[in-house]
């Protein structure tokens, strides 16, 4: 019951929608305008490859417009995502609801993961209808094919035949779900701390930004940190998928290490929520 009141109060913010209209834009604009550019896109994809490989066929088709786009979503995903995770308890504090909140039957536990479990679930709806947006508009504009993909820092490309590529699609989003929710989490933690929510926002755009940066950058002692930020396997997770093999053991230990992330960050949530002065 507290889990559906919590989806109702987020759903009725006007700010929850924010996310799914720049979520819309972004991906009209760039299937439009790849679509307008078709001929300098190709041309730019082919170019590495032409001298060793004789591509033909549809291969600016709606798979690889998804998989393009879904190459933005560690960039503007997660800080839609604080928009909503990152007010869910800082939200109380600024209206002044949080005592009164706190002061009803349901325990301070059961409130506390109600609104945990609905910064998830805005999370998991926001990548559905990102990947629903992408390839809803994606297939009428471009067609479909097979897949041919390029990975970014890798030397090598990808064959997906059209056969497959709807159910890797499917885990890739799946794995991109679970891979935001960190993020949700992040936002969710900073959010029980602060009074405000313009602190979560910004603290967990933060935490994101320096880690992505960190793990960027060519420096040998950067490179040896790369395995401990949560960033290095939020952006891996969903890429496997796309792969010309999916390596399961490895898909399997990110998602577990992002599954520890989100075990602790909702655990010291619910402790500092629990400790939570409502007196002051």
């Amino acid at each position: 019951m507290l889990f559906w009141f919590e989806i109702f109060k987020t759903f009725r913010r006007w700010r929850t929608y924010i996310s799914f209209t720049v979520i819309a834009l972004i991906v009209i604009l760039t299937e439009v305008v790849m679509k307008l550019s078709a001929g300098e896109v190709v041309h730019r994809m082919l170019r590495p490859f032409q001298r060793d490989f004789l591509i033909t066929g549809n291969i600016l088709n709606a798979w690889f417009v998804t998989a393009f786009i879904m190459n933005s979503l560690h960039i503007h995903i997660p800080f839609l995502i604080t928009l909503v995770a990152g007010d869910m308890v800082s939200s109380e504090a600024t209206s002044g609801t949080i005592r009164f909140l706190l002061i009803r039957p349901p325990s301070r536990g059961r409130i506390i993961t109600a609104k945990y479990l609905t910064a998830l679930f805005y999370t998991a709806i926001l990548v559905i209808f990102f990947a629903l947006v992408c390839v809803l508009l994606g297939v009428p504009l471009f067609g479909s094919g097979d897949l041919i993909i390029h990975h970014y820092g890798k030397f090598d490309i990808a064959f997906i035949p059209e056969s497959e590529i709807p159910l890797r699609l499917f885990f890739a989003f799946a794995a991109a779900i679970w891979s935001m929710s960190v993020v949700a989490s992040i936002a969710f933690l900073f959010s029980t701390l602060a009074e405000n929510s313009i602190g979560p926002i910004i603290g967990t755009m933060a935490v994101v930004i320096v880690f992505l940066v960190l793990g960027n950058l060519p420096l040998d002692f950067f490179r040896n940190m790369k395995p401990y930020l949560f960033t290095t396997y939020m952006i891996n997770l969903w890429q496997q998928f796309l792969n010309l093999r999916i390596p399961w053991p490895e898909i399997g230990r990110s998602a577990i290490i992002l599954g520890l992330h989100n075990v602790g960050l909702f655990l010291i949530a619910f402790f500092v929520f629990k400790r939570k002065d409502i007196k002051s």
